[in-house]
C-alpha cells in the first residue's frame, strides 16, 4: 500500500577491580577469558556483562535510545487531560519502540487499573487507621485534606480515561490525534521533519562545512555535490535519495520463500551529517505494497506516480517552513538498490546469465571474459536510451533491445535517468559479491595444495578470537559443507569482516598462494571505494586496480567471472559522477527492514499487511517527531565502576595532578571509570584504538589507545597511550604499532573523527591494526 491520500484504493484489497600497573598495550577481547595477550595496560580483563548490549550499535533497540522525560511542563496545570496524554505517550513508546502488539498494550492497561485499585484500597485502609491523628491535626491550617470518597472518584476517572485509550485501535489513535499528529508520508511529512528545531541548522552547517573544505582542497569528495553530476545542480537545494527493495517479512529463509513479499521505497536527506546518517530515524518510508501488484504495468504506474508528483513538487515549488525565513528547494540525486531492483526500476532485463547484463554499459554476458585491456565497452547514454525506447514502442513484437525492456516507471521524475541514476551498491557488488568469491577460491586453493584441510579451516574460523569491536560483526564459522557447496554464509557485514581479517586469521598460508595477489588488488581497491572523503586524484589509480583485478580473474579464475566482477570495474566512473559510494549504498537501508519484519511477526495480522505496516510506521514517526530532540546527541556510558585515587598507578596519579592540581590532592577522592562511552554517536571503548591524525604526504595514520575512560566533575576524560606506527605489513594488510609509553589526558570534545574504533590483534609477536578503508584529510 502506498502511503498517500490518492493511492489507498488501488492496493487496499559487572566490572572487576583492575590492576593499574601500566607496561604494555592491551588487546581487548569480547569475553572475560584470562588468556588475553597483553601489550599495554591490564593483565585482568573487564567483565563485559554490563556492556554486551552495546556491542552492536546498529541494533534496532539501540537505535531507539531516547531520554525519558515528562510530557507535562512544570508550569502546566495537571488535569485529567494531561494524565491521559502522558499515559498515551507511554503506550505509544511501548508499541513503537518495543514493538508490542495491541493485546499486550491492553494487558498493561488492565494491570495498571488493578494496581490503582489496590493502591486506593491501601490508602483508604491507612486513612481509617490514622483517623485519630488526622482529627487531632485538623486545627492545623496548613494541612490540605481530601475525602476518601472524592479521592476514589478521582482515581476512577483516571482509570476510565486510560482504559478508553486502549479499548481498540481506533480509540488508541484518537486518544493522541490532537496531542501529537498523524502523519502521511508526503510533503507534509518532509515539512514536519524539517521543522524540528535542530534539523535545518544541522543540514545547513554540514553543507557549509563541506563546501568550505572542498573550496580549500578541491580534490576532496564528500558527497554527491562533489561529483560531476553534483556540479550541475542548484547548490542551494537539499538532496533527496530514494531506495527500493523487496523483502519477505515472515520467512527467515528469504523473500523467495515468503508468501508475504513486499516492495518498500524509502527516502533520506543526503545532507544529514555523517554521524547521524546511520541512525534508522533518518531513513523514512515512502511507499509499501505487495510485490505481486507491481507485475502489472498500470498498477506499477499508479504506485509510483504519487511519489513522482510529490518529488517533482518538492524540486520545483519547494516548501515553506514555519521555522525558516525562506523557501526550501530539493534535488533528487540517486536511487539506491540492489542489481535486481535497479534493473526492474530502470526498465532493463532482469536476467544476469545472458544478454546485456549491465545497466551502465553495453557489455553482454558472453563478452564478460574479454580483458578490459583488449576492449572498451560503450557506455549507455540518455539519448541512446530514448531511441531504444522509441523503437520498442514502434515494434511491440520486440521484447528487448540492448537489454532495455521498456520505460522506467520513474521516467517522469525530474533529474532521473535510467542509465546514470542507479549507481552500483558496494554491499551487494563487493561484500556479497566478489569478496566471498575470492575468500572461497583462496581457501580451496590452499586445501588443494595441502596447506590446510577443510576440517582445519572450520576449526580455525570457529576458534579465532575476534576483537571486542569486531565481535558485533563476527561471521559464522566456515564449515566443511560450506566449502563443499562453494558458499559462505552470513550477513553482508559478517562477510566483509571475514574478508578484512582473512590475512590475520590465515596469516601462515595467505602469502604462499597465487590467488592472494588477487586479494591484495581487490583489498586496495575496496579500501579506496569505502573511503569518506575520497580524492578525485585517486580515480586513475583505482581504474588501474579495477582493470588488473578483472584481468587476473579472467586469467586465474575464469569460471568465477560473474557479472559482479564486471560491476567492480565501473566504480571509478560511478564515483566520478556521484561521489563516495558509502553515501548511496544499501547497508543502512536494509537495517530499516528489521522494524517491519518484527512488526509483521508480532502483529499476527496478514490480511492486509501493507496497511498494517504503513499505519505502524506512521505511529513510529509520530513518536520520534514528538521528542524534544529528533536527533539525539546525549552521552551514554556503560560498564561503570568506582575507582579510588590512592589505588591508581603512580603515572596516572601524576598525570591527573598535573592537569587538575589541588582538587585531586585529597587521597580519598573517587572517580567513576567506564568501559565504554558513546559521545556524539561515536563509540569510545576502553583498550580500543583510534586514529587521531594522518602524517606525512603518504597520510600514514597515527593511533592512540584508550587506557581509561573517566568522568571527573561532569567532564569526560580519556587516559590514552600514543602509539608508534612502525610500518605497513602487506601480508596482513595491517599497520604495525607499538607502545610509546607516552600517556596523556584528552577530552572527546577535542578529537577529530577519522575512523571508528579499531581492535588490536597480535600476529607473530607483532601488534597490528586493520582499517576498514583508506583515510585522507584536507591538505
Amino acid at each position: 500500500m502506498h502511503i498517500h491520500r490518492h493511492h489507498k484504493l488501488l492496493l487496499r484489497p559487572s566490572l572487576q577491580q583492575q590492576d593499574y600497573n601500566i607496561s604494555t598495550l592491551s588487546i581487548q577481547q569480547p569475553d572475560t577469558a584470562a588468556t588475553n595477550d597483553v601489550m599495554y595496560g591490564n593483565d585482568d580483563d573487564d567483565d563485559d556483562n554490563g556492556t554486551k548490549s552495546n556491542n552492536n550499535p546498529d541494533d534496532l533497540v539501540n537505535e531507539w535510545k531516547i531520554p525519558i522525560w515528562n510530557n507535562c511542563a512544570l508550569d502546566d496545570k495537571v488535569n485529567l487531560y494531561s494524565v491521559q496524554q502522558q499515559y498515551t505517550r507511554f503506550l505509544l513508546e511501548m508499541r513503537e519502540q518495543h514493538i508490542l502488539p495491541q493485546m499486550v498494550i491492553q494487558s498493561i492497561t488492565t494491570h495498571i487499573v488493578n494496581l490503582l485499585d489496590v493502591v486506593m484500597d491501601f490508602v483508604e485502609e491507612k486513612a481509617i487507621q490514622e483517623n485519630v491523628v488526622l482529627q487531632q491535626s485538623v486545627t492545623n491550617t496548613t494541612t490540605t485534606t481530601i475525602s476518601i470518597v472524592r479521592l476514589r472518584d478521582i482515581v476512577k476517572q483516571i482509570e476510565e480515561s486510560i482504559v478508553l485509550s486502549t479499548r481498540n485501535e481506533y480509540q488508541f489513535i484518537e486518544s493522541f490525534r490532537n496531542r501529537i499528529f498523524i502523519l502521511y508520508i508526503d510533503q507534509e511529512f518532509v515539512k514536519k521533519n524539517l521543522e524540528k528545531d535542530e534539523m535545518i541548522s544541522l543540514l545547513l552547517e554540514n553543507i557549509q562545512n563541506n563546501a568550505a573544505v572542498t573550496h580549500r582542497d578541491p580534490d576532496l569528495m564528500f558527497s554527491f555535490r562533489d561529483g560531476i553530476k553534483g556540479g550541475m545542480i542548484n547548490k542551494k537545494t537539499f538532496l533527496i535519495q530514494l531506495y527500493i527493495d523487496g523483502i519477505g517479512v515472515t520467512n527467515p529463509l528469504g523473500p523467495k520463500k515468503d508468501q508475504h513479499k513486499l516492495t518498500l521505497v524509502y527516502f533520506t536527506l543526503e545532507d544529514i551529517p555523517d554521524i547521524f546518517r546511520s541512525m534508522l530515524q533518518c531513513i523514512h518510508l515512502v511507499a509499501i505494497c505487495n510485490t505481486k501488484y507491481l507485475n502489472d504495468d498500470m498498477k506499477m504506474k499508479k504506485f509510483y506516480d504519487p511519489i513522482i508528483n510529490d518529488l517533482n513538487d518538492l524540486q520545483s515549488s519547494g516548501l515553506i517552513l514555519n521555522t525558516f525565513n525562506s523557501q526550501i528547494y530539493f534535488t533528487f540525486t540517486t536511487m539506491a538498490a540492489d542489481n535486481l531492483a535497479a534493473h526492474e526500476v530502470g526498465g532493463f532485463q532482469q536476467s544476469f546469465s545472458s544478454g546485456y547484463i549491465c545497466r551502465r554499459c553495453l557489455i553482454t554476458y558472453e563478452n564478460r571474459l574479454i580483458p578490459l585491456t583488449d576492449v572498451h565497452f560503450v557506455r549507455r547514454a540518455a539519448n541512446q536510451h530514448q531511441r531504444v525506447l522509441q523503437s520498442l514502442e514502434n515494434n511491440p513484437q520486440i521484447k528487448s533491445i540492448c537489454g532495455i525492456v521498456g520505460p522506467s516507471p520513474l521516467n517522469d521524475l525530474r533529474n532521473f535517468n535510467s542509465s546514470s541514476s542507479l549507481p552500483g551498491d558496494v554491499m551487494h557488488d563487493f561484500f556479497e559479491g566478489v569478496c566471498p568469491l575470492i575468500i572461497m577460491a583462496m581457501l580451496k586453493e590452499a586445501s588443494s595444495s595441502r596447506l590446510i584441510t577443510y576440517a582445519a579451516i572450520q576449526t580455525r574460523t570457529e576458534n579465532f578470537i575476534y576483537g571486542a569491536l569486531d565481535t558485533s560483526n563476527k561471521p559464522p564459522p566456515i564449515q566443511v559443507k560450506h566449502l563443499n557447496n562453494d558458499r559462505i554464509s552470513g550477513t553482508a557485514s559478517q562477510k566483509f569482516c571475514l574478508f578484512r581479517l582473512f590475512p590475520i586469521i590465515f596469516s601462515d598460508i595467505v602469502d604462499r598462494r597465487q590467488l592472494f595477489k588477487i586479494y591484495l588488488i581487490l583489498r586496495e581497491l575496496l579500501d579506496m571505494v569505502l573511503a569518506l572523503p575520497q580524492r578525485k586524484s585517486w580515480i586513475p589509480f583505482m581504474e588501474m586496480l579495477a582493470i588488473n583485478f578483472h584481468c587476473m580473474m579472467i586469467e586465474m579464475l575464469p569460471d568465477k567471472v560473474t557479472p559482479k566482477v564486471h560491476y567492480v570495474t565501473e566504480y571509478t566512473r560511478i564515483i566520478e559522477e556521484n561521489g563516495p559510494p558509502v553515501k548511496y549504498w544499501c547497508m543502512r537501508y536494509e537495517g530499516a527492514h528489521l522494524y517491519f519484519k518484527r512488526v509483521a511477526m508480532q502483529s499476527y495480522n496478514f490480511k492486509n499487511i501493507p496497511k498494517t505496516l504503513a499505519k505502524r510506521q506512521q505511529l513510529r514517526q509520530c513518536f520520534l517527531l514528538s521528542q524534544h530532540k529528533f536527533l539525539n546527541a546525549f552521552d551514554e556510558a556503560s560498564g561503570s565502576q568506582v575507582v579510588y585515587f590512592y589505588q591508581m598507578e603512580s603515572k596516572i596519579k601524576n598525570l591527573l595532578k598535573q592537569r587538575y592540581g589541588q582538587q585531586l590532592l585529597n587521597s580519598d577522592i573517587t572517580l567513576f571509570q567506564y568501559s565504554q562511552l558513546i559521545h556524539n554517536h561515536i563509540i569510545y571503548k576502553q583498550h580500543a584504538l583510534y586514529v587521531y591524525d594522518l602524517a606525512h604526504v603518504e597520510e600514514i595514520p597515527l593511533f592512540f589507545q584508550i587506557i581509561h575512560i573517566f568522568k571527573l566533575n561532569q567532564n569526560w576524560i580519556f587516559i590514552v597511550d600514543f602509539l608508534n606506527t612502525e610500518g605497513f605489513i602487506t601480508k596482513l594488510w595491517s599497520y604495525k604499532v607499538s607502545s610509546s609509553d607516552r600517556l596523556e589526558i584528552i577530552s572527546p570534545n577535542d578529537l577529530k573523527y577519522y575512523h571508528k574504533g579499531i581492535d588490536l590483534y597480535k600476529i607473530d609477536h607483532a601488534h597490528v591494526v586493520n582499517l576498514t578503508s583508506r583515510l585522507t584529510k584536507e591538505k
